[in-house]
């Protein structure tokens, strides 16, 4: 649908509810700006003389944030992430309206806005930008940061010119806590105790049971001027899982399973954060503030696989057949990648005038990931008794079920004199990124509820430093008619792994690293070591933006205006290597851009409000785009190289939404919006003639237009006071986002990472001491790219909590009770490509506050 039919369409419907609807809103009539008194900053309100507690306070707040925003925006706050079974902020954001998030495994890693790719996304702290610990992409990895080191996630869709112009998608900014938001000793803490299901199976499993701690506490000094606060955190997670995988090759019969990859893992994760703040704050109109923070993240993996080479196709039907031999690979990898994110920031607020704020401020943030991955390989060579027949028909996607695989004669795993020593990696990778900004701002009237004209002034300045570096020795036997098998890393009494349930009789052996590490430590003389360093994965990326805004402002009555333009000038310089050696290249790019945009917002009553935004923003190239190394292969006269020059993408935006605060809790909201983005990346093959030669050079050009259609829907009441009790205390948060993409490499024109739709559904109850909160989430069939995508999830989350007295609170929390694994399939075959199953977790604790 193009956007004026979107207009249109909302634009009707909004004239419609608000004309059939004002009577029940004058019904529950309270002003939105005075809906939340505080009476005290801790777990409590109170809202029009009832104490509102927990995920009812959390609903409120929410609408009141949303409700005094100007732009087109969603939050969530404090206690919604804290107390919610969430192991991360990415996990919390997909609970919000058009947020998608990336998932590794069982926990969120990256969050994408509105369809578009994570890449899209500018992620901020306090509004610093955050560091990315992303080997290649722009993409910000939240896996580390716990949702009880910040106050509020706030999610801005619609752009204006004071925001960075890096936004195609949106902008996610995490407000940490305040040293002042509560007088005097403040303290809160948790402690939580957990279960996974998926634990225990493998040789190198941890045990249960998984600790987390959370613990916040602040103070404030000479008559609540200074303030002072610590936060942290500890977690560690044990939990196993099995991954199956599938490969499919196709002929004029049909398709056909040419490769079995079970994977299974044992996993442990550690993380702790730490988050200090200073504040002072001697009147309203000066504020001075220092926050450092880290966010530590060790990932404690142990995989074991097993690998197949298909030959001898036969009997093959359309949806059946049989390869009559099959080669081998047993293998283990250790993954023990640790990545922190270290922050600091300035900041200085002041009104040295009527009507006047300035703000001043400089932030740095390092991200940095350290990955050994060794691995060591036992090969098996052609062998007909792993051959294996297989059968298409019996797979079912909805029900998690592969084809049925069957091997001509299992009893191949425990021959483990047939599995030979191959080699043994020891790989390293390294990622670094810094980010330095500085900013200053000046407003006159421009704040708040100031009537009439105003403007603001800004300046903005960041630096990005990326390096990637890697290390990698690859060892043999030096004795090439030395022979060393499997036998003595495997232990004969292992239990089955947990891709057994998918490959019935595939008890593969399963390697122990332990074993393995012990006898190479002992017996080094019988290896020889070869340097594999792979000097591609080298680039060095230098990234300098220059910004400066001027917006004017005005509100008169139900009228609010913000727009005015953004510049932007962008240096980037690039190191790179050429033909995996030494030898490097340096290239420089420098690109303007001009982003104008502008908000309106219509208050129709006390009660209903209507947005609208146009916004211009940017999408720069991931760095491998820009930097990634160049190979010449003179023989076939074949150029594989990066493009320094390419330029950003350029997206437009066009916002429509209409909000309805129909009273205490309950919340109604309505939006379209359309996105048309040019400069799309893609890689493409062309002839370049060098020295009389032609080459067929591949590499990155700005080529392709895509353009982007949604809706979102919102509908909150926290409670049904029209029912006698106890069922008043029953209560509804429910979103739905609908896309629809065009022009993308996906099937029916979709973007990559865009879903058709969204959905979140949470049924709240309280009732006394007692609440609970069961939360429902849906992602639909997600693509990679043109024919792979991941098939839809749902997840579904429950909470108890008892408050036992005004200080301590038992809580309970079980996270994916359904057990449903994630999967990969073929979107065009129709073909399951990979199950992903890592269980469910329940835990229970106490919460502590003072």
């Amino acid at each position: 649908m193009h956007t004026s039919g979107v207009i249109a369409v909302l634009g009707l419907a909004l004239s419609t509810v608000a004309f059939s609807t004002t009577a029940h809103a004058q019904s529950r009539e309270t002003d939105v700006s005075e809906r939340v008194i505080d009476e005290r900053v801790t777990d409590e309100r109170v809202i029009d003389e009832v104490t509102v507690t927990g995920n009812r306070r959390q609903v409120r707040e929410s609408i009141l944030a949303k409700a005094e925003e100007t732009r087109i925006a969603d939050f969530l706050t404090q206690d919604e992430l804290g107390r919610q079974p969430d192991l991360n902020v990415a996990d919390s954001l997909r609970r919000l309206p058009g947020v998608t998030t990336i998932f590794d495994e069982d926990e969120g890693r990256y969050v994408s806005l509105r369809g578009l790719d994570q890449r899209y996304t500018y992620i901020s702290i306090d509004g610093g930008q955050l560091a990315s610990t992303d080997r290649s992409d722009r993409d910000i990895n939240i896996e580390a940061i716990p949702p009880t080191a910040v106050k509020r996630l706030d999610v801005i869709k619609s752009i204006t010119p004071d925001l960075d112009g890096h936004s195609v998608g949106g902008i996610v900014n995490l407000q940490t806590r305040s040293a002042l938001d509560a007088d005097g000793l403040y303290l809160v803490s948790n402690a939580m105790v957990g279960w996974h299901e998926s634990l225990g199976g493998l040789e190198l499993s941890e045990d249960n049971p998984s600790p987390r701690l959370d613990v916040a506490v602040s103070n404030t000094f000479l008559n609540d001027t200074l303030g002072l606060l610590f936060s942290g955190t500890y977690f560690d997670k044990n939990r196993d899982q099995g991954r199956a995988n599938l490969n499919y090759g196709s002929n004029d019969t049909g398709f056909f399973v040419n490769s079995i990859t079970p994977q299974d893992y044992s996993n442990k994760i550690t993380r702790w954060n730490l988050l200090g703040k200073i504040e002072y704050k001697p009147s309203d109109d000066f504020l001075l503030s220092l926050t450092a923070s880290r966010f530590d993240y060790q990932y404690h993996e142990v995989r074991t696989r097993f690998d197949t080479t298909e030959s001898g196709l036969s009997n093959q039907t359309p949806t059946a057949g049989t390869f009559t031999e099959s080669a081998g690979r047993a293998r283990f990898d250790r993954f023990p990648l640790g990545q922190t994110i270290d922050n600091v920031q300035a900041r200085l607020e002041a009104r040295p005038g009527d009507r006047v704020r300035v703000d001043f401020g400089i932030s740095a943030s390092n991200g940095i990931q350290e990955h050994p991955y060794p691995n060591a390989s036992f090969n098996i060579p052609s062998d007909s008794r792993l051959g294996y027949s297989y059968d298409l028909s019996r797979q079912n996607i909805d029900e998690n079920e592969l084809p049925l695989i069957l091997f001509n004669d299992p009893s191949v795993f425990m021959d483990y004199d047939a599995f030979i020593f191959r080699n043994y990696f020891d790989g390293y990778f390294e990622n670094e990124e810094q980010v330095d900004e500085a900013f200053a701002n000046f407003g006159w009237n421009a704040e708040g509820q100031s009537e009439g004209f105003g403007f603001k002034l800004g300046v903005k300045h960041r630096n990005l430093n990326k390096r990637r570096f890697d290390r990698s020795t690859n060892y043999t036997l030096t004795d090439p008619l030395a022979v060393l098998t499997i036998e003595r890393f495997v232990n004969p009494d292992q239990p089955r792994p947990y891709t057994t349930d998918y490959f019935p009789n595939m008890n593969y052996p399963v390697l122990n690293p332990d074993l393995f590490d012990a006898f190479f430590a002992q017996n080094r003389g019988l290896f020889s070591a070869e340097d594999r360093s792979n000097q591609r994965s080298f680039y060095i990326v230098d990234e300098t933006v220059s910004a400066a805004y001027v917006m004017g402002t005005y509100r008169s009555g139900p009228h609010t205006v913000l727009g005015g333009l953004r510049f932007e000038r962008t240096e980037v310089d690039t190191t790179a290597t050429i033909n995996n050696s030494a030898d490097r290249i340096s290239r420089t790019t420098k690109y303007d851009h001009v982003l104008p945009s502008i908000a309106y917002t219509l208050e129709l009553n006390d009660r209903m409000k209507v947005r609208a935004g146009y916004a211009e923003a940017l999408g720069r190239p991931n760095h491998p785009e820009l930097a990634g190394s160049e190979t010449f292969d003179e023989a076939n006269q074949v150029i594989v190289r990066a493009n320094p020059a390419l330029l950003p993408r350029e997206s437009r935006s066009f916002d429509l939404a209409f909000d309805w605060f129909i009273g205490d809790g309950e919340f109604f909201s309505i939006a379209a919006f359309h996105k048309d983005i040019d400069n799309q990346i893609s890689e493409v093959s062309s002839e370049e003639v060098i020295d009389g030669v032609i080459f067929d050079v591949s590499q990155p050009v700005n080529l392709d237009s895509v353009s982007l259609t949604g809706w979102e829907i919102q509908y909150a009441d926290d409670a049904f006071e029209f029912l006698p009790e106890p069922f008043s205390g029953l209560g509804f948060v429910a979103n739905l986002t609908l896309l629809d993409g065009e022009g993308g490499p996906a099937p029916g024109g979709n973007l990559v990472s865009q879903p058709d739709y969204l959905l979140n559904v949470a049924g709240l109850y309280s009732y006394g001491p007692f609440s609970a909160k069961v939360t429902y989430n849906v992602t639909d069939n997600r693509p990679f790219n043109r024919t792979t995508a991941e098939y839809k999830y749902e997840q579904l989350d429950v909470q108890l909590r008892y408050q036992v007295n005004d200080n301590w609170q038992v809580q309970v929390e079980s996270r994916n009770i359904t057990n449903n694994p994630r999967m990969n399939f073929d979107v065009s075959r129709s073909l399951l490509r990979n199950v992903n199953d890592f269980g469910n977790s329940y835990w229970v604790g106490v919460a502590y506050r003072h």
